[in-house]
């Protein structure tokens, strides 16, 4: 890949993830969390958005089992006092209370 290929690539990465946040902030103020609508997406929304991308040999497992793993959730136990929702490349969404 050369520098030009590279500084492409990452301003695309840039511009993606900043849509990432703005949906994500909305979608949280949708469901009732603190915030208010911005001009550009929300300010002050509760979120956090994660994007779990395995290492090794995950080729044939299922994109809710990575995300346990990634979260550690086998050994630990979903978290209490979360609402947790796992969207995956293969349009299914699972959502999980834990309170």
């Amino acid at each position: 890949m050369t520098k030009d290929d590279k500084k492409v690539l990452d301003d695309q990465i840039r511009r993606w993830t900043t849509e990432m946040n703005d949906l994500a902030g909305k979608i949280a103020v949708a469901k009732g969390t603190k915030g208010t609508k911005g001009t550009k997406g929300t300010k002050g929304t509760n979120y956090a958005l994660l994007l779990v991308m395995p290492q090794g040999d995950y080729e044939d497992v299922a994109p809710e089992r990575i995300a346990e793993d990634a979260l550690r959730v086998m050994n630990h136990g979903w978290p209490e006092g979360f609402d947790i929702e796992i969207s995956t490349d293969r349009s299914k969404s699972m959502r999980y209370n834990a309170f």
